[in-house]
C-alpha cells in the first residue's frame, strides 16, 4: 500500500496538483550552454535537473517500481532504456539541426504529455494493488482503466488539439490502450501442469514416494512469473513432461507473512520468479531465476530423473 500511495501521490504532479520545482538559479546554471566536448557532458549529466519538473515525478515512480521488484537486471534494462529514450531526440536535433525551427513550441501541448504520464503512473498503482484486491475484480481493474484512460485522452483532453502531429500521436496511443485493455477483458482458457499448493505434507509425500518436483515460487506483482505462465508453463510438451513431476506452486506475493518468510529462508530464495527442480533422491539439481522459454525449460525438466 505504501508503493500505491507514493505513485499516485506522484502522478498527482502530471495533473497539476503540484509541480517539483528546483531553485530558479540552480536551474540557470545547469541549464547554461557550455562549450566543446566537456560542456557537452557537463550538459548531458545535468539536463536532469532542468528536465525535473516534467520527469521527475515519473522517474520517482520507477524508481519506487524497481526497488519493490528487487531486481537490478530489470532496474537497469528500465533506466537504461529511459536514458536512450531521452538522448535519441537530442541527437536528432543535432543531425537535422536546420529543422529546429520547424519543432512545435512548448505550449499547452505539453499538459497532455504530462497527463500521459499522470495515467501511467495511476496504472503502476493499481499495478501494485491487484493482488490485495478480491479475485473477483482484481483481472478487471487494469484493462478498465485502461480503457477509461484512454477515452478521456481522445475524448476530454483538448490541450494538445491545436497540434495536429501530436493530435495523431494522441489518438494512437489512446486507441492503443483501450484496444490492449479490451483484450484483456476477454475471458481466455490456458493450459498449464497440474499445479498445487505447497504444503509440507505434499513435500515431503514426493520426496518419500522418490518422484522429482518442480516448485514454483511467483507472486501476483511479478511480470516474469506471469510470463512463465502464458509462454512456458503452457506449452504442450512442458505440460506432457511435468505430469510425471509433482508440480508445487509458492505464492510470495505476501512478502511481509511470517509464513513467506519461512519459506523464503528455508529454500533461500531471493527474488521472483524462482523455479526449484528437485530430482526423485530430494536434491536441487537446477534453480531458475527469471523467465526462461519454453524450449529452454523442457531441456532442463526432460534430464532430471
Amino acid at each position: 500500500m505504501v508503493i500505491v500511495g507514493v505513485l499516485v501521490a506522484l502522478s498527482l504532479s502530471m495533473f497539476g496538483l503540484y509541480e517539483f520545482r528546483l531553485p530558479n538559479s540552480l536551474v540557470m546554471k545547469a541549464g547554461g550552454a557550455k562549450g566543446g566536448y566537456l560542456g557537452a557532458v557537463f550538459m548531458g549529466l545535468t539536463m536532469g535537473i532542468v528536465a525535473a519538473p516534467c520527469i521527475g515525478p515519473f522517474v520517482l515512480g520507477m524508481v519506487t517500481y524497481v526497488g519493490a521488484k528487487g531486481d537490478p537486471y530489470y532496474g537497469f534494462a528500465m533506466f537504461f532504456s529511459l536514458a536512450i529514450g531521452l538522448g535519441i531526440p537530442y541527437i536528432v536535433l543535432a543531425t537535422f539541426s536546420g529543422k529546429i525551427k520547424s519543432l512545435p513550441r512548448a505550449g499547452f501541448w505539453m499538459e497532455s504529455v504530462k497527463h500521459i504520464f499522470g495515467f501511467v503512473l495511476i496504472g503502476m498503482a493499481l499495478y501494485f494493488l491487484t493482488p490485495l484486491l478480491p479475485k473477483s475484480i482484481s483481472g478487471y481493474v487494469l484493462p478498465v482503466f485502461m480503457i477509461l484512460a484512454g477515452l478521456y485522452l481522445t475524448f476530454f483532453d483538448k490541450a494538445s488539439n491545436n497540434l495536429k502531429g501530436f493530435r495523431i500521436f494522441k489518438i494512437v496511443f489512446s486507441a492503443v490502450m483501450i484496444l490492449v485493455g479490451a483484450y484483456f477483458l476477454i475471458p481466455q482458457e490456458k493450459s498449464s501442469p497440474e499445479w498445487v499448493h505447497f504444503s509440507d505434507d505434499v513435500y515431503t509425500s514426493a520426496i518419500q514416494t522418490n518422484k522429482p518436483m518442480i516448485l514454483d515460487f511467483y507472486a501476483d506483482w511479478c511480470i516474469p512469473c506471469k510470463e512463465l505462465d502464458a509462454l512456458t508453463f503452457s506449452n504442450d510438451k512442458v505440460i506432457e513432461e511435468s505430469k510425471r513431476f509433482a508440480n508445487l506452486k509458492i505464492d510470495m506475493t505476501k512478502s511481509m507473512d511470517n509464513e513467506t518468510e519461512l519459506l523464503r529462508k528455508r529454500f533461500n530464495i531471493i527474488g521472483m520468479p524462482t523455479v526449484l527442480i528437485i530430482n526423485s533422491k530430494g536434491e536441487e539439481v537446477k534453480r531458475i531465476t527469471g523467465f526462461v522459454n519454453a524450449d529452454e525449460f523442457y531441456s532442463i525438466v526432460s534430464s532430471v530423473n
